[in-house]
């Protein structure tokens, strides 16, 4: 690579950094994303881990059967898990989130 094109190219990912990836808005949903993720992982992890709960059983049931939650090992349990949160979108996971924290409440 030329060095004008070289010194063009590293301009570009200093003002991308600078003015996008570091923009509030941007960093405000990556943020958010750490959390809903994070939460879903702690709760679903858990239900599996303890499922005789009956929370546990409610988040149990809001995973989809071609999940193994009742595995035999460990491993089998939270990999699906982790099979579970990987394969939603983002919209999807949003959503459950705000159901399990309750910030999102079906209509009585």
């Amino acid at each position: 690579m030329s060095p004008l094109l070289h010194d063009a190219y590293q301009k570009s990912v200093k003002l991308s950094y600078s003015r996008i990836y570091k923009n509030n808005s941007v960093v405000d949903i990556e943020l958010a994303g750490f959390k809903i993720i994070g939460t879903l992982l702690d709760l679903l992890t858990e239900a599996v881990m303890n499922p005789e709960k009956k929370y546990s059983q409610l988040l149990i049931n809001r995973i989809s059967d071609q999940y193994d939650v009742s595995a035999s090992s460990t491993y089998g349990k939270i990999q699906a898990v982790i099979d579970y949160i990987s394969g939603m979108t983002d919209v999807y996971a949003v959503d459950l989130y705000r159901k399990i924290n309750g910030n999102k409440l079906p209509a009585v």
